[in-house]
């Protein structure tokens, strides 16, 4: 029985992006298949929630008002999965290269690529455990 509980848990997922016309559908969209949200407009705001919250995942824009996405990333523990999603590959300074269970999404992006690698990513980590 409790294996059957644990299936049901809703992986809870860091959305970090300052565009509302990409956060609210990108939010909608996980809700939508299996993730649970916390979402964040700025650095600020994202730290906020990463001391409040364990999160099992995160979906971060680079490019933010002041700050950068980057401080972020490297705040959160690895092998927490992390996708960064930037216009720019440059951007990411390699960051998917350095952290582990990092990966980078070019905009624009399709959402189900996006929630296909999430889901990957967390069933990967879940089965090394």
């Amino acid at each position: 029985m409790p294996a059957r509980a644990a299936e049901r848990i809703r992986p809870l997922i860091l959305v970090v992006d300052d565009d509302p016309g990409v956060r609210g559908p990108l939010e909608k969209f996980l809700t939508m298949h299996g993730f649970d949200i916390v979402a964040a407009e700025s650095v600020d705001g994202a730290q906020d929630l990463l001391r409040n919250h364990q999160i099992q995942g995160a979906v971060i824009d680079l490019r933010l008002p002041q700050g950068s996405g980057r401080e972020i990333v490297l705040s959160i523990p690895p092998p927490t999965p992390v996708i960064i999603f930037s216009a720019a590959p440059e951007e990411s300074g390699g960051l998917e290269q350095m952290r582990p269970n990092t990966r980078l999404i070019l905009k624009p992006f399709s959402l189900v690529m996006l929630v296909e690698t999430l889901h990957g990513m967390i069933q990967s980590l879940v089965a090394r455990r």
